[in-house]
């Protein structure tokens, strides 16, 4: 049978007020659980439950899953769909506990440490709304005949958001991603194609199976230049107004991606989808990256602490942070030490997902002038019998003020 045969089969049930432990113990379960929410089963549920709340999912519940679940939770995505109340209404439980454990949505970062354009966190008022919904009895706000009908629009998984790209390069096309396989992470080094020297002003990446994918990154290959980043919440990387990143003609790109598998074996393929500027840039995006040195975290250690650091040579502006941190790191710190003796702090992940990584794309571009030293703290475990290796690093995109003279970088 398969998922959406289940899904179906399980929102029939449920409307009959039936338990659904007997089917969510086969294929069901497996497909949750590669989903990443393993020890969540939804509850036992009746339609003649006693309400409590005004709060209605068809009005405010599946307006706020719209802004900030569905890039996940949708049919063939990478978790179980909510985009009905039939969908949603046997999660009420397990929802309202992941939003207070700060599980879900998966963004680590801590309020306050940084201002970022793509946080994917929820409002105050967003998780009080859940809240009350799940608290309330969860009521649809429609007749039942209505439930199986989406109350807002579900986004396509397919599609460039920024029209049709000026080029089009396929990745990790010979990837296969074996049925209940765990995380695993692949590297692929692929040609643009590009018969002249480009600027690029952004990218995006499509995956053929969306329901095996966790991220992707993208690295100038000569250069080891961070390019940009792809999650299910924010698939499009885009360079500042007047900012580019010069790409060379006959040169590669690197992709690394991370996989997950499901309840059956998946392709791992996807497109890359490049944009350029009709012009030279005014400003222009250059390699930064910090990196400390390799260090061995030893079996049994918690709380393990590495921390490096770089002074800045010149003045740049920040822009947005991808932090690659390897097994075991739980928590990790980022700041400016700016020439006068002020501390920026730019980011603070105190419970760093690394099932969900993402990068931190700023609201507003960091004046950084010469002689900031940009320190990196990462904290690790290893509960593990084996020592662990980890040399965690920090790539930014920085751009600094002189003229695009030439498509040399």
């Amino acid at each position: 049978m398969s998922w959406p045969q289940i899904r179906r089969r399980l929102t029939t049930d449920v409307r009959a007020s039936a338990v659904w432990t007997g089917l969510i113990t086969g294929a069901g379960a497996l497909g949750l659980a590669v989903a990443g929410w393993p020890y969540l089963q939804p509850q036992t549920v009746s339609t003649h439950g006693r309400i409590t709340t005004s709060i209605v999912f068809n009005r405010e519940v599946s307006q706020i899953f719209q802004r900030k679940c569905f890039q996940c939770h949708t049919d063939g995505n990478v978790s179980m769909a909510l985009t009905t109340y039939a969908e949603a209404r046997p999660w009420a439980v397990a929802i309202k506990e992941e939003i207070l454990e700060k599980k879900m949505p998966p963004w680590s970062a801590v309020t306050g440490y940084g201002h970022f354009s793509n946080d994917a966190s929820l409002t105050a008022r967003e998780i009080s709304l859940i809240i009350s919904w799940a608290d309330g009895g969860a009521p649809s706000g429609v007749l039942l005949a209505d439930e199986d009908k989406p109350a807002v629009i579900i986004p396509s998984l397919g599609g460039w958001e920024h029209g049709l790209p000026d080029a089009v390069v396929a990745v990790a096309t010979a990837e296969k991603v074996a049925a209940e396989s765990g995380d695993r992470v692949a590297r692929v080094e692929v040609a643009t194609g590009l018969t002249e020297a480009k600027w690029l002003r952004s990218l995006q990446l499509n995956f053929t199976d969306r329901r095996v994918v966790r991220y992707a990154a993208v690295y100038e290959a000569r250069t080891g230049q961070w390019l940009g980043t792809w999650t299910p919440m924010h698939q499009v990387t885009a360079m500042p107004d007047e900012v580019g990143i010069a790409l060379p003609a006959g040169g590669k790109v690197r992709v690394e991606i991370g996989y997950r598998g499901t309840f059956e074996e998946a392709t791992g393929a996807g497109e890359l989808g490049l944009y350029f500027s009709e012009k030279k840039p005014a400003l222009v995006a250059a390699p930064l990256e910090i990196s400390a040195a390799p260090v061995t975290v030893a079996a049994g250690t918690a709380g393990e602490r590495v921390r490096t650091e770089l002074t800045l040579k010149a003045a740049v502006s920040a822009a947005a942070l991808w932090p690659a941190l390897g097994d075991g790191a739980t928590s990790v710190e980022v700041a400016a030490i700016l020439p006068d003796g002020v501390v920026e702090s730019m980011l603070w992940l105190k419970k760093y997902r690394a099932d969900w990584p993402s990068a931190y794309v700023l609201k507003e571009a960091l004046a950084l002038p010469a002689g900031t030293r940009l320190t990196l703290t990462v904290y690790y475990d290893n509960p593990g019998t084996a020592p662990l290796r980890a040399q965690p690093s920090l790539a930014v995109t920085a751009f600094t003020p002189r003229p695009a003279a030439s498509l040399a970088p």
